[in-house]
């Protein structure tokens, strides 16, 4: 064959070779090694170990790569608190800057000693110091008797030790190099120090307009009271002075009546003295009574009373009045007769103003006067059919010397105080009273009063 022939089949027997070699992995086999040539295992591969080792390796990258991401992650979130907390220390330090250097009330920040560190503009216009000089001088700065400053500094820090409170509150005239002024200084403990030393917080209140104001107020009551002892006296030495004249010329009046009853003229003159003498009396003892009540020296006096008997009674007079006129007043009890402790001049005096204007105020027709004991409250419910009050002077029904129609051409005379009497009396015996009316319908009062059974 020759020296080509031989290595032609050399050729194809390495080819042939090679291509078993390249096939051994996958069949998983271990062929025996040819003369001549080196052969590599692959067989390890296929350990169960090595696959393991594979993947641990994988996962430890997955694993860094996790953590190199979440504390990048980490950091960005940590720099976007710490810029949030910035602006939020920033807005609060402008917010205190504006409440310090706007603030109404002066306020000095100070350390133990009086060494202050920082002033506010309010207490340096207040006590015309700047601020660079109560930090070179201290609080003692802001006085003109450094006296004065080392009591307060001395009461004050005892307070201060001796209170479980971090806040002491003063009031002190300060004689401030401004001059004098009403002061009320508050005095608290701060939680931060300042270079080891404790910190305080003063707080300056000018209160000298508020004192003036006070003492205005005080100087004022006493004045008014004054003047109220003073009515009080001059309205009872009139009503003495007046009333005793009065009732003599009531008497003599009465008394000529009797005696010269056969005498029309004089009879018809002597009425007139009677009717305007009564009504003077009226008037003055309405006027008395409401200074009585003003000045509260009414006394309540209990007394056990059967209370329709005592109703029916001060009703009697109301009726013949009525009859004159040509109304008919009416009572009438729901209740039967019972017993109760009552004031019973106040209640008198309650009725008859209530009755009273109803059969003044009323032309024609029936007023109806209802009693009850309700739940021990003392209902008096009077209801007319009189010319009725206007919506408009409702409001003012109450009020002393305030009457509907006013002027010398009034159609109904009268002071304008029974009513105002009539309310002091029941809120004084802790009662309440109701009016309903219309203009020409009538009117209706409902008063409850509480009874001691």
């Amino acid at each position: 064959m020759g020296n080509s022939g031989k290595s032609k089949v050399l050729s194809k027997k390495m080819s042939s070779d090679s291509y078993q070699l390249a096939l051994m992995p996958l069949l998983a086999v271990n062929p025996e090694p040819v003369t001549g040539q080196t052969v590599v295992d692959f067989s390890v591969y296929n350990n169960y170990w090595f696959l393991a080792i594979a993947f641990i390796f994988l996962l430890a990258i997955i694993y860094g790569v996790c953590i190199f991401i979440q504390q990048t992650k980490d950091r960005g979130i940590l720099k976007i608190t710490l810029q949030k907390k910035n602006r939020e220390i920033a807005e609060r330090e402008d917010q205190f800057r504006i409440v310090w250097n706007n603030s109404q009330e002066g306020m000095v920040l100070s350390v133990f000693g009086g060494k202050v560190i920082s002033a506010n503009p309010t207490i340096c216009k207040m006590a015309e110091v700047s601020e660079d000089e109560l930090i070179e001088n201290g609080l003692q700065h802001l006085f003109r008797d450094t006296d004065f400053y080392e009591k307060v500094r001395n009461e004050i820090a005892d307070e201060l030790n001796s209170n479980t409170k971090s806040t002491v509150i003063r009031e002190f005239e300060m004689p401030l190099k401004s001059g004098d002024r009403e002061i009320e200084v508050s005095i608290s403990k701060m939680k931060e120090n300042f270079e080891g030393n404790m910190l305080f917080l003063n707080v300056f209140r000018d209160i000298s307009k508020k004192k003036s104001y006070e003492k205005g107020l005080e100087i004022a009551k006493d004045k008014a009271e004054e003047v109220s002892r003073l009515k009080g006296n001059i309205i009872s030495n009139m009503s003495h002075e007046i009333r005793t004249p009065l009732n003599g010329i009531l008497g003599s009046t009465e008394y000529i009546s009797q005696i010269r009853s056969e005498d029309k003229e004089l009879l018809e003159h002597l009425n007139i003295i009677k009717e305007s003498g009564e009504r003077l009396l009226n008037t003055i003892t309405n006027i008395l009574d409401l200074s009585s009540l003003e000045s509260d020296e009414l006394n309540i006096v209990l007394e056990k009373t059967n209370v329709n008997d005592f109703v029916s009674k001060i009703l009697i007079n109301h009726k013949s009045v009525g009859i004159k006129k040509g109304i008919l007043v009416t009572s009438k009890f729901l209740t039967k007769p019972f017993n109760a402790k009552i004031e019973r001049k106040y209640l008198q005096i309650i009725i008859n103003n209530i009755v009273g204007n109803s059969v003044k105020y009323s032309e024609k027709g029936l007023i109806q006067v209802v009693i009850e004991n309700f739940e021990n409250q003392l209902i008096i419910v009077v209801h007319d059919q009189g010319i009725g009050i206007s919506k408009d002077y409702l409001d003012k029904l109450f009020y002393p010397f305030e009457q509907e129609s006013t002027g010398f051409n009034r159609k109904f005379e009268g002071s304008g105080l029974g009513l105002a009497i009539t309310k002091h009396l029941v809120e004084k015996l802790n009662g309440q009273i109701q009016v309903e009316s219309e203009k020409g319908n009538g009117t209706l009062v409902r008063i409850s009063i509480p009874l001691c059974i």
